[in-house]
């Protein structure tokens, strides 16, 4: 077997099987660590599932990192980030890894890193889409500022990768939050009498009465469990039709290139998948950290990125000095590399602004990495530049 063909079984069907059994581990723990049990009984599903997930993950890793390591030797020793295949497949292993150390390990968060596995999952499947043999490099590229520039490019776009999917977590927590919240105030100040009658109160429903309704003895409801009852109040509060439509449709904002580079299957693909993913998370509202956990997660790792974005668009200035004399020439890759730096400096604003916190910087953030996703694939495939070397076959 030659260093290519391992670097390709690595990828495919090795680590993806391997992210996939850990990724379900995952959310099997995360559903089962708070279960109904008899008194003195240890919630012991959650233990071992975390522990089972825990072991997949590092065996992903490990095969993941292998997969670099092979291109590397395939590609003749060169960095293994050259071109768009190779960076996708880098960020997904820094999404898995930061997954693991940094917020299950470090942060004790373990409940989110069934969702960044995900992530990894549907990073390596953008890598595929965008799949090219092991080979030299560019010549443009052939310099030491690509294991700077590059490096920093794509370990920024990791770190925003992350808080995107904290990001659209937090929205979903705090929509389903909300709801439920609004729904019982309307129950407890609607009245049919008098002055105090009011009529919105009747046209809401409420997804605690709905949870509930189908029981058949009354007293049960006395002995359901609370979280039960607001996880399922929760995830009534969301239609999961809306919003598989609505993952579908900002999807394929972005996912239009395929289309234009002329691969439909590959536009429908990306949506379907971003859509399911959304299901997933739906599924699962209720076992999530709360709004506010999500929305803390999404700042710290924006405010973390930030820096090496901004580091990331200064030296690939310096780069440009040296290969075309001259620092900056609004090429469309620099343009939009400096948009989404405006992006992301908007959504830092807004979360330290009183009034824009939460739902607003979320949405920021949301247009922040739409942007970043458009740099990274509409730029690459559609538009024309000198930065036009993406490698794809």
């Amino acid at each position: 077997m030659t260093a290519a063909e391992l670097s390709e079984t690595l990828f495919s069907p090795v680590t993806v099987v391997l992210y996939g059994l850990a990724m379900a581990a995952y959310l099997y723990a995360m559903a089962f660590t708070r279960v109904d049990r008899a008194e003195g009984d240890a919630a012991v599903a959650g233990v071992r599932g975390q522990r089972i997930a825990t072991t997949l993950a590092i065996a992903g890793l490990a095969t993941h990192l292998g997969h670099l390591v092979a291109r590397s030797v395939a590609s003749g020793g060169r960095v293994p980030w050259g071109n768009m295949f190779e960076y996708s497949s880098v960020m997904a292993f820094g999404v898995v890894l930061a997954g693991v150390v940094v917020f299950q390990w470090r942060l004790k968060r373990p409940e989110v890193v069934g969702f960044l596995i995900l992530g990894g999952l549907l990073t390596m499947g953008a890598a595929a889409l965008v799949w090219s043999e092991p080979g030299p490099l560019v010549a443009i590229l052939q310099s030491h500022w690509l294991k700077i520039h590059v490096f920093a490019i794509m370990a920024a776009a990791t770190i925003f990768t992350v808080a995107f999917i904290f990001n659209g977590l937090f929205l979903l927590r705090d929509t389903a939050e909300r709801r439920v919240a609004r729904a019982q105030e309307a129950k407890l100040t609607g009245s049919t009498v008098g002055a105090a009658y009011d009529a919105t109160a009747t046209e809401v429903a409420d997804p605690v009465t709905q949870a509930t309704e189908g029981r058949r003895n009354p007293d049960d409801l006395e002995a359901v469990d609370h979280d039960r009852l607001y996880g399922d109040a929760l995830r009534a509060a969301i239609n999961p039709l809306w919003l598989f439509l609505g993952t579908w449709v900002g999807t394929a904002t972005i996912a239009w290139t395929f289309w234009y580079a002329g691969d439909v299957n590959r536009f429908f693909t990306v949506n379907t998948a971003m859509a399911l993913a959304a299901l997933v998370a739906w599924r699962l509202v209720h076992r999530l950290p709360s709004a506010a956990t999500l929305d803390s997660l999404t700042y710290r790792t924006i405010s973390f990125g930030f820096p090496v974005w901004t580091f990331a668009v200064l030296a690939g200035a310096i780069w440009a000095e040296q290969s075309w004399g001259r620092y900056w020439g609004w090429d469309p890759k620099e343009t939009s590399a400096f948009l989404t730096w405006i992006g992301y400096a908007a959504y830092l604003h807004a979360r330290a602004t009183r009034g824009m916190r939460g739902r607003g910087a979320a949405w920021i953030g949301i247009g922040a990495f739409w942007i970043l996703m458009f740099t990274y694939f509409t730029v690459n495939l559609v538009v024309t530049g000198l930065h036009s070397y993406a490698g794809l076959q």
